[in-house]
């Protein structure tokens, strides 16, 4: 049925049934005062129909051509979208959606089955788009539009009444097909509601997404092979005042986006925004997960609470109910009553020098050659890889620099029967870094170390007066391994 607005509600038009309206000509058809509810849309293949509609999902075009997919809803459509394709010449004709949720005005686009899917076609030649912004503002001058379209008086009470009808919109489609990052698999592809917590571009190629929804992604093995373990998956590293916008708990998952097209939709992206993720790929390198867009990856609408109230909830939560998480036993510390925290604790604490007790699997430690432990000058130092769910660290096991001789054999000593439970020979020293590392026995090319969860003290220190928060590391320190025989030293 067509309906046409009349003061704040939108009227039928005359007497007309669906079987008339599959008969109307295109030339009634170019009066843009008329718009197709999305419900009858269904039943108008092959004509060319007026469309308004609420963007619920936007898809990642997979960069082989000048086309991206939308999909809309509208008051009578019950919570079921509609898919809209747009054909253009060039990219830049194509529609730049700044947010999911967002108004779009469709003239004189095609119905057409596309892989089985009633499907609205825009053709860049013979119909015309405007998008609008959507909930919460008071703007009617379309943000971009094609050059066919025409804005008509009564545009604005269509738009003005979609964003009084979007606050209690609540979307149907798919509501229980979502996986938690706690429960997602390499080399599959899921659907997640999550919220931005970051975006950044790498360089002119690579942008990168940060997701988050409360829950840890599964720690990984590492492949004995890998010589040396990034700390993060994008190249550089974010400041700490980017960090700071980070939840403290629970992991933030990279998605990577490469194809110069998939970055049609990432300005429409907004931190502390909540969206949904369909189809989205999953991938292990070093041991860090990532989110890889695909041809069919979209994203979806959603209406849940902000950000930053759900992050705080679940952080109090999450300091409520842990006593602290759970560890192998494998290593002791000297400061038991102290509180655990995170890595990402850790990362954007507010002072350079602080101590902090976690519980971190050792995901490597360099040198791996325990009788290279010494430097030159015999100085000891080892840096290990810590990692949790939230983060990953570099730690360093070693005597101060600048000491003179005999201190640092003192300190040597110190160290090795502290940290190694004073098994001096290299032999004993390696047969316990293997534990601390899940190093398995076997000398095997595929096999996998499987690092156990341990807890340890760490201290963050400065080594540039001049240039504290660009010059801080952190150490390992009053913490032991445990012998086999013996449950504290």
């Amino acid at each position: 049925m067509w309906f046409k607005l009349e003061g704040h509600k939108y009227k039928p038009i005359g007497p007309k049934t669906i079987f008339e309206a599959l008969i109307i000509s295109d030339i009634e058809m170019k009066d843009d005062y008329k718009f197709l509810r999305i419900i009858d849309a269904y039943k108008t293949l092959h004509l060319r129909v007026n469309l308004v509609g609420v963007i619920v999902e936007l898809g990642f075009p997979n960069g082989s051509g000048c086309s991206c997919a939308i999909k809309i809803v509208d008051p009578w459509s019950s919570g079921f979208s509609l898919p809209v394709q747009f054909l253009a010449r060039t990219i830049q004709s194509l529609p730049r959606v700044e947010l999911i949720g967002d108004i779009v005005l469709l003239s004189r686009v095609k119905m057409m089955l596309i892989n089985g899917k009633m499907t609205a076609v825009f053709h860049e030649t013979l119909s015309s788009f405007a998008l609008f912004k959507g909930k919460g503002d008071g703007c009617f001058f379309p943000y971009q539009s094609s050059p066919k379209f025409q804005m008509r008086e009564e545009d604005k009470n269509f738009i003005s009444n979609l964003r009084e009808w979007e606050i209690t919109y609540k979307l149907k489609e798919g509501s229980g097909c979502f996986t938690f990052l706690k429960d997602v698999k390499e080399g599959e592809c899921s659907n997640l509601s999550v919220w931005i917590v970051h975006i950044s571009k790498e360089d002119k190629d690579r942008w990168f997404i940060f997701i988050w929804d409360g829950t840890d992604l599964p720690p990984c093995s590492i492949s004995t092979k890998a010589c040396r373990v990034p700390l993060h998956v994008e190249p550089e590293k974010l400041s700490t005042n980017v960090l700071r916008e980070f939840p403290t708990v629970g992991s933030v998952l990279r998605v990577e986006v490469g194809e110069a097209s998939d970055k049609q939709a990432i300005h429409c992206l907004k931190p502390g925004q909540h969206l949904k993720f369909l189809n989205l790929l999953f991938r292990v390198d070093s041991g860090l997960w990532s989110g890889i867009l695909t041809q069919f990856t979209k994203m979806q609408y959603a209406m849940n609470p902000e950000m930053q109230t759900f992050k705080h909830q679940s952080q109090d939560l999450w300091r409520k109910i842990c006593i602290g998480p759970p560890h192998s036993g494998i290593t002791g510390v000297a400061h038991e009553d102290a509180p655990f925290v995170t890595l990402m604790d850790v990362l954007t604490y507010h002072k350079v020098t602080a101590k902090f007790r976690c519980v971190v699997r050792v995901v490597a430690a360099y040198p791996w050659n325990v009788e290279k432990f010494r430097d030159s000058e015999g100085k000891y130092k080892v840096l290990f890889i810590l990692e949790d769910a939230t983060a990953r660290i570099s730690a360093s096991l070693y005597a101060d620099e600048g000491v003179n001789t005999s201190t640092a054999v003192s300190m040597l000593m110190h160290i090795r029967e502290r940290f190694f439970g004073g098994d001096l020979a290299d032999g004993a020293i390696a047969e316990k870094l293997n534990r601390l590392t899940g190093r398995p026995e076997t000398d095997s090319e595929d096999a996998e170390r499987n690092s156990p969860w341990v807890q340890c003290c760490l201290f963050s220190y400065y080594k540039d007066k001049k240039d504290r928060w660009g010059s801080r590391r952190f150490r390992i320190f009053r913490t032991w391994i445990i012998t086999s025989s013996s449950r504290h030293m």
